[in-house]
This record gives structure tokens, sequence and C-alpha cells, in this order.
């Protein structure tokens, strides 16, 4: 059977074990969580009927919830699950911190969590510490679907990050892997620039002002087109964790006669960002590896991406 731990870190698989062979009713109970442990906006769910708490990993709530099958195989074969989740909460909000569950699935907020799932035993209803819990499943979110009142997870295990050895032949421009990099740093820049949110901005018209690594710098035309900009964590910050793909940035002029950066994005974000609060850093065009800085011999144009 697989390993299974107890709250405090110890190896309680025998214990289990003798458990499971002097019961006829084992009562078995799974735990998800959806993100990083350490982020206040993890998921902690559980199909128990009430709160779970499970060692440091923290106190998992009751929810409507199901999983498709997982199954165990040899290899390195990357398996899938689907899970269900009919959240409570369906109050909407304007912010990361205050809008509901389905308000963030449909503008995939959740793409690329990663999920955690245990299966735990308990000798009485609720004690997930005595006998602890074995890790079932782990993996990533791909693809969420939002019906009238659920949101379907789409998930593929960790697996699927395994660096994989290629070919000669298709390294540099057949390789996307090894022709693309992220995060790109403008010229004359010795870090990826961020910037805090002036006043004025929309939910597609974002005007900024420089933070690092040269304050209020004002960069050039277009410097940024087909690159992204991400909204970073921080006090009071309510776009933390969306993204968009930059269609073009200009230098903007207010009407006092102060200078600013501009930037149109592809896709609206779900709310305009909160102007002096929610930051974000900017990266160029991810660059293709060719001498001559084209594709197959055709100029590389930038084509519009989904924001979030």
């Amino acid at each position: 059977m697989r390993k299974c731990v107890g709250g405090n870190g110890s190896d309680a698989t025998a214990a289990v074990q003798i458990y499971l062979l002097g019961t006829v009713n084992p009562l078995i109970r799974h735990l998800y969580l959806i993100g990083e442990p350490e982020d206040p906006n993890a998921i902690r769910l559980t199909d128990h009927e009430g709160p779970v708490i499970y060692g440091s990993w923290g106190t998992f709530k009751p929810a409507v919830i199901s999983r498709g099958g997982v199954t165990t195989k040899v290899g390195l074969e990357i398996q899938n699950l689907t899970v269900t989740w009919t959240p409570g909460n369906l109050t909407a909000g304007v912010t990361v911190g205050t809008a509901n569950a389905l308000q963030l699935a449909r503008t995939h907020y959740y793409d690329n969590w990663p999920i955690r799932i245990w299966k735990c035993f308990m000798p009485t209803p609720g004690d997930a510490n005595t006998l602890g819990a074995c890790e079932w499943f782990g993996g990533r979110i791909g693809n969420c679907t939002v019906g009238r009142s659920q949101i379907e997870f789409t998930t593929t295990s960790f697996l699927d990050v395994i660096t994989q050895k290629l070919p000669a032949n298709v390294i540099e421009s057949t390789s996307t892997l090894a022709g693309y990099t992220g995060a790109t740093i403008p010229a004359g820049d010795s870090s990826v620039p961020t910037f805090s949110v002036f006043t004025g901005s929309t939910t597609t018209k974002i005007y900024a002002d420089t933070l690092t690594p040269t304050a209020n710098r004002i960069y050039g035309t277009n410097v940024f087109t087909a690159g992204y900009m991400v909204f970073l964590a921080g006090a009071g910050a309510t776009l933390a964790g969306y993204w968009s793909a930059i269609g073009t940035n200009e230098q903007y002029t207010d009407g006092h006669a102060n200078n600013h950066n501009q930037f149109d994005i592809y896709t609206a974000l779900p709310w305009a960002p909160t102007p002096g609060v929610d930051t974000f850093y900017v990266s160029k065009a991810a660059p293709i590896n060719q001498a001559d800085g084209d594709f197959f011999g055709f100029p590389f144009v930038p084509q519009p991406t989904s924001a979030v």
C-alpha cells in the first residue's frame, strides 16, 4: 500500500494497515488542495461531512466535489483527472479577494494551478491526524469549464513537466522549447521592469509609472509589442495573478503635462486595476533563436493571445 503520513509528519503506514484489516467499514475521505499551501487564495476542500484539519496543510472545508478515477501506472505516462466542484459562495466581487470562484474560473484564473489530492483514513469522524493520509494525485489544472453552478477542472499529473531530451535535428527553429525564452529584459535594463498603475487606467488601456530598475523611465514606442504583463501580489492588490498579452505601448501625457507609460492590451481584464495599488511586471516578446530574427524565412508577426 502507499505510504501514509500522520498529521505530525510521522510514518503511519503500519497503523493504517492494522486499521484497515481490523474493520469492515473503514472511514475513508479525500482532501483537495488547489493552489500552493502558502497562498491565501488556495482552495481546501473535503468530501467529509465537516471540516478536517490535516497537519500543517491546513483546514479543509466540506464541499460538493467529485472526481474521475485515478489509476496506478508504471512508467512515465501522464495521467489525467477531472475534478468537479460546486462552490457555495456565489456573491460577485470586483477584486481577486472578493470575486467568487465562478468569476475567477471564467477568467481562467486557476489555469496552471497545482492540485493535490490525499486519501485520508479516519479512526473517528473528522480525525485526519492520527492515521493521516496518503498522496493520491498531484498535478496541474489545464483548463476550467464553468457550468451554471459548478466548475470542472481538467488536470494533468506533475509528470507533464519532466524534461525530455531532444534529438539534435529538432533543436533551434523546429523546437518550441529551445526556440523561445520567457521574461525577456528590454535593452538598457538590468532586470525585468515593474510598474505601478496610474490614474485613468481601464480594463484594456493601462497607464503606469516605472518602479524598477529605473524609476519613472519612459519606454520607446512598441518596445513591448507582443510581450506580456503580469500583475503582482501585494497589500490591496485587486488583480494579483492576472496577465495579458500587450498589443502596443507608447508614452502618455496626463492633464498636468506629466509623462507615463501606456499599454494597450489584447483582452480586457475582469475589472480595471486600482491606481497606486496594483503593480505588474512586463516582458518583451520572447525572441526566436534565429540569426536574422525571422522564422522559417518569414518575418515574425505577433498574434493576439488570451489574457488570463
